[in-house]
């Protein structure tokens, strides 16, 4: 829906025109440069104010990024009707934006908001990315179960899938972008009730199994030292094999 939008926005910078495409570069950019922004900045200084870093806070906070980000693209949608109810106005005619968006008629987006103006959104989309869905696979991967963490892993991006199910169902409800835009956000925020529901529900439980199997692979480990110390006083180590250092002729 975000390239959607770009198509019928005004691309040109001098001679060149930045294809709707070509702004999904913006994503994973941000992505590499935010992720040790935030590691090594963000998260430190959130410490040091005194608020919580903990896997819930980090991933409802991400989810209200997200949800802020579909905000500011419900905005943006406004504003690109309003150019076009301008020009409508001011030409009498009775274009669409269906039809801003068709490369036929190019000059309609000569006055239209430039592309560049969604840098801000995909900006607190990308963060909302960072503080989500990392988050989500560091606390799927550090509470699973040794013998069972790439299955939750794989589970946790098996839901992307349904999550494009649903979007493919949720388009059909409207045409309009900007009720589009406003209901996923609204979607996302049902989301963060869930997760805050969830996780408080199963934070406690899922703390008690960690420790007990942190406690469990502890002595595991313990008991192997012990053998293996065991085994060197009484001289049953076998001897690493002498290396031959003869050459054959």
């Amino acid at each position: 829906t975000w390239i959607v939008q770009l198509s019928a926005m005004n691309g040109q910078i001098g001679g060149f025109e930045l294809k709707p495409d070509q702004m999904q570069i913006f994503n994973p950019l941000y992505i590499l440069l935010l992720i040790p922004a935030f590691e090594y900045g963000v998260y430190p200084l959130m410490k040091k104010i005194g608020i919580p870093t903990t896997p819930l806070v980090r991933m409802v906070t991400g989810m209200v990024f997200t949800s802020l980000s579909f905000v500011m693209a419900a905005i943006l949608q406004i504003a690109i009707e309003g150019k076009l109810d301008e020009y409508n106005v001011e030409h009498g005619t009775s274009f669409s934006f269906l039809q801003l968006q068709n490369e036929t008629f190019p000059y309609l987006r000569e006055n239209q908001i430039h592309r560049l103006a969604m840098i801000p959104q995909i900006f607190i989309l990308t963060c909302g990315e960072i503080m989500c869905s990392i988050t989500a696979l560091e606390f799927a991967y550090a509470y699973a179960p040794e013998s069972m963490k790439s299955v939750c892993q794989s589970l946790l991006l098996l839901s992307n899938s349904f999550g494009n199910v649903l979007v493919i169902i949720f388009k059909k409800v409207t045409d309009n972008y900007v009720i589009m835009f406003f209901m996923w956000a609204g979607l996302q925020m049902f989301g963060v009730i869930l997760i805050i529901i969830i996780l408080r529900v199963m934070q406690g439980p899922l703390e008690e199994f960690k420790e007990a199997a942190t406690a469990a692979n502890n002595s595991q480990n313990t008991k192997m030292d012990d053998i293996e110390l065991e085994g060197k006083k009484n001289g049953n180590q076998t001897p690493p094999p002498a290396y031959d250092n003869t050459v054959e002729e």
